[in-house]
């Protein structure tokens, strides 16, 4: 069962690594660089957006691309944006992983599935991210963010509760936000410039919401 398990890995990791794979990794990881600059630069706190590339290549290629494009976006972030972002890497990785996998089960083919994706990469983001922010950075973090921190902090909730609370009530709408973005951008598209491993993600015709 094991090697079964491997095996599948290491087949799907060669079918995704194709040159079209490559190409797309630089361009995916560029839209998340930029969507997280723009959004701290203007400080926004429910919002990131860092993830966007991620998801994106998660629904063309699939997670294992999807991962090691996270990687390198939250590399890039430490140096252009935040330096806390590198502290943040594991979990870039882990929506591309969730995002390819439910991708691959067709979870991008309607509209409703794809507001799912993104709770469970919120939920991902929650379970791994409060617990770097508080002990890694005592719950400030110098994102747009730190405002719903310090709003909860002042209603008298301590340092856990108050971190909690903002990743409740940021993740969901950032997450949610970047998996519809995503899917509106794959689905515009030309699907001659689509990898073959969007084929089976993707129905043809718009986004559905009935299923």
């Amino acid at each position: 069962m094991y090697d079964g398990f491997v095996a599948g890995i290491s087949d799907r990791v060669q079918r995704e690594f194709t040159t079209q794979t490559w190409v797309l990794i630089p361009i995916c990881a560029a839209i998340s660089l930029v969507g997280a600059y723009v959004v701290n630069a203007v400080r926004v706190p429910f919002l990131y957006l860092d993830a966007l590339g991620v998801v994106i290549i998660a629904v063309l290629v699939g997670p294992w691309a999807a991962a090691l494009t996270g990687l390198f976006v939250n590399v890039a972030q430490g140096f252009i944006v935040n330096p806390t972002f590198w502290f943040y890497t594991p979990l870039q990785i882990a929506f591309g992983i969730a995002a390819g996998y439910m991708a691959m089960y067709g979870w991008f083919r309607y509209f409703w599935r794809v507001i799912v994706v993104g709770l469970v990469i919120a939920v991902i983001s929650i379970v791994m991210g409060a617990p770097i922010t508080v002990l890694a950075f005592g719950g400030v973090t110098g994102t747009g963010s730190d405002a719903v921190t310090a709003f909860f902090a002042a209603t008298g909730a301590g340092i856990w509760e108050a971190v909690i609370g903002q990743t409740i009530v940021v993740e969901p709408t950032d997450k949610i936000l970047t998996a519809v973005l995503a899917a509106l951008i794959v689905k515009q598209l030309p699907e001659r410039y689509r990898p073959p491993t969007a084929s089976q993600v993707l129905d043809k015709g718009r986004l559905g919401g009935d299923r």
